[in-house]
């Protein structure tokens, strides 16, 4: 029995271990839920200037170059 104790130190440090990878585990779990929500919104973001620069290329195909004569004509 004397070997008893060390195994039983062995046990509560492996528990111990498991504790805090499992704690880091969650805490790294976090941080990609935020980072994902992030990246959710930077593409919303890049769709919306994606878009609005797509209008402006549109408004500028259709100019008509008459309507835009110096002043000095």
């Amino acid at each position: 029995m004397a070997d008893a104790k060390p195994l039983e130190a062995r046990l509560i440090a492996l528990e111990s271990l498991c504790l805090h990878l499992q704690h880091d585990l969650e805490t790294l779990n976090g941080v990609i839920l935020e980072q994902n929500r992030q990246i959710d919104r930077l593409r919303q973001l890049v769709t919306r200037v994606d878009d609005r620069l797509s209008q402006i290329a549109l408004e500028e195909e259709t100019r008509d170059p008459q309507a835009e004569r110096p002043p000095h004509y």
